[in-house]
């Protein structure tokens, strides 16, 4: 894995859950971050700090519809969810990955003891911080495989979709497979725990004033940030 913030090279790809906790409906989980793009860089005096700048960084990324990925995950799954304003979207979804820092070759492997820590220290923890009913749905064959465990771990049920990004967006069936997610999250029923109900111990109230980051977009608070990465709360 690389670490090189200068060039764009921190743990990142995540965003989302602006308000509370128990407002997220959806979590997308993705495999890992691709390469930074050309001029992303990341400068921070804290870890709080990084956290907030990738975090503002990512969301711009999805609100302008900076790459396909982005493009398909707002576009398809998004706004077919709810017609609502990109903010309010990104209130109720939280998008993260099952590897926070990028493959040493784009689209390339990832060892498995990187994966386990990973998943077992990040990922798990933000999936159980949020509310039981929420949908969760895996992007790709990487993130099904690798949090496929989770399932039984935090007895819940997980849709398995098609990747949002290239080349694997554009395989036959994977856009339909983001319907279920739609349909899911639209109109369709909740999808219940598949095994136990978690409880929901860590639903709490985060700082929900949001500042304005460069290019006017809402920011997430270090709180908010560290919460979710940490699966830290203040309960009600």
């Amino acid at each position: 894995m690389r670490w090189n913030p200068p060039r764009g090279h921190v743990p990142r790809g995540f965003c989302g859950a602006l308000g509370r906790l128990g407002d997220v409906q959806l979590v997308l989980i993705v495999a890992e971050p691709g390469d930074p793009h050309e001029g992303e860089s990341c400068s921070a005096d804290s870890p709080e700090e990084f956290l907030e700048a990738t975090c503002r960084y990512t969301y711009g990324c999805f609100a302008t519809g900076k790459d396909q990925f982005h493009r398909n995950i707002r576009e398809r799954i998004l706004d077919k969810c709810w017609s609502k304003a990109f903010a309010e979207q990104m209130r109720r979804t939280w998008i993260t990955e099952s590897v926070l820092c990028s493959a040493r070759k784009e689209c390339g492997p990832v060892s498995a003891p990187v994966v386990k820590c990973c998943v077992n220290s990040y990922l798990e923890p933000q999936l159980a911080a949020l509310p039981p009913l929420a949908v969760i749905a895996t992007l790709g064959a990487k993130a099904e495989k690798r949090t496929a465990h989770l399932e039984w771990a935090l007895g819940r049920e997980f849709i398995h979709a098609g990747a949002a990004a290239p080349p694997g967006c554009n395989f036959k069936g994977v856009k339909e497979s983001w319907d279920r997610i739609v349909n899911e999250c639209a109109g369709g029923s909740p999808m219940l725990p598949k095994f136990r109900l978690v409880p929901q111990v860590c639903i709490g109230v985060l700082d929900s004033s949001l500042g304005q980051g460069s290019h006017g977009f809402p920011t997430l608070s270090p709180a908010t940030s560290h919460q979710l990465q940490t699966g830290t709360s203040h309960p009600l």
